[in-house]
């Protein structure tokens, strides 16, 4: 018995029919996502993951004054709510000899990081002294609003 070998184009073309063939029914392999029971939040939620009501901030400084010796200067001791939205308050020391006027800048931010609001206060500072400071800012606050000290400068 002879084997008789089909010519090479023709078994590139039904290898080629047979793999066109194929790959509609590979296609309907794949799994589909089981239908949710419940709704999809809104988009505008899906990319901040803020509670309804609250609202990420539209103008936040980019440039901001920071010093890093300064900011050892600076503490955060209290940050809660206010009047129509949150604050933060602390103190700024002066170990100089000299008057020194500091703005402080602070970040009022959800606890995942999302800037809700931002506020700065100019500090003076007699020498061997410290100041009180306080900044405050208009929001909707999440339930874990936090103050970031953003800037000292």
């Amino acid at each position: 018995m002879t084997l008789r070998r089909t010519p090479f184009p023709g078994r590139l073309a039904v290898g080629m029919l047979a793999l066109a063939a194929a790959l509609p029914l590979l296609a309907g392999c794949t799994a589909s996502p089981a239908p949710s029971a419940t709704p999809s939040p809104s988009a505008a939620a899906d990319v901040n993951g803020l509670p309804a009501g609250v609202q990420q901030a539209t103008d936040v400084p980019t440039a901001v004054p920071n010093t890093p010796e300064l900011r050892r200067a600076v503490t955060v001791s209290s940050c809660e709510k206010a009047d129509g939205g949150w604050k933060a308050a602390g103190t700024a020391k002066n170990t100089t000899d000299a008057p020194v006027e500091l703005t402080v800048t602070i970040f009022f931010t959800s606890d995942k990081g999302t800037v809700l609001g931002t506020g700065d206060t100019k500090v003076a500072i007699e020498p061997q002294t410290e100041a009180r400071w306080t900044v405050a800012s208009k929001l909707t606050p999440t339930s874990k609003t936090l103050c970031v000290l953003r800037g000292v400068g």
